[in-house]
């Protein structure tokens, strides 16, 4: 898996400063989020990856599920990832570019897990809250998770902020048992 991020992320990274040139950010983000939905559906996956099929082939292929979306320089991505054995890799391609399309708008896409469903108000507070710490603007997305306890759980790109019970009383077992 790190591996397919540290192939994928030099192709985000031009994905998304051409799109960004040409304005186009979020209809690249469109383009790459159904290639990626594409390529992790089996069937399609499994069709695509056949040994006869010609790099112009699997883009035609691409080229009919985007339809109008498909533009000349989608076209050209597409072709050098089939070129160089890179379809497989769109998924990680899509969560990068979403990534660096975050960082550029000063986003932050947060999930936080709770052991019970937050009210609105709690969850301005911790949008609030999260939006100082980080210092960008935030998306909240909560998740209920009843094995938790009680706590929660904020997940903020590869920061993780763990103030669960679950977590409490894993510590506490771990200092106990050493």
């Amino acid at each position: 898996m790190a591996e397919f991020l540290t192939l994928a992320r030099p192709y985000a990274k031009a994905a998304f400063a051409y799109a960004s040139e040409q304005s186009a950010t979020d209809n690249w983000s469109n383009a790459l989020n159904l290639l990626s939905a594409a390529v992790q559906d089996e069937a399609f996956s499994a069709y695509l990856n056949r040994p006869e099929l010609t790099p112009a082939e699997q883009v035609s292929l691409f080229a009919k599920i985007l339809g109008e979306d498909q533009t000349a320089a989608v076209s050209n991505f597409l072709t050098l990832l089939a070129e160089n054995s890179r379809l497989a890799l769109l998924p990680e391609i899509a969560a990068e570019y979403e990534q660096l399309k975050s960082q550029n708008n000063n986003t932050v896409d947060v999930v936080i897990e709770s052991a019970f469903p937050l009210t609105s108000v709690q969850e301005q507070l911790l949008a609030h809250a999260l939006e100082k710490r980080f210092e960008a603007a935030v998306d909240v997305t909560v998740e209920v998770n009843p094995a938790l306890i009680a706590g929660v759980v904020i997940r903020a790109g590869d920061q993780v902020i763990d103030d669960s019970a679950l977590n409490k009383l894993e510590k506490m077992r771990t200092r106990l048992l050493a």
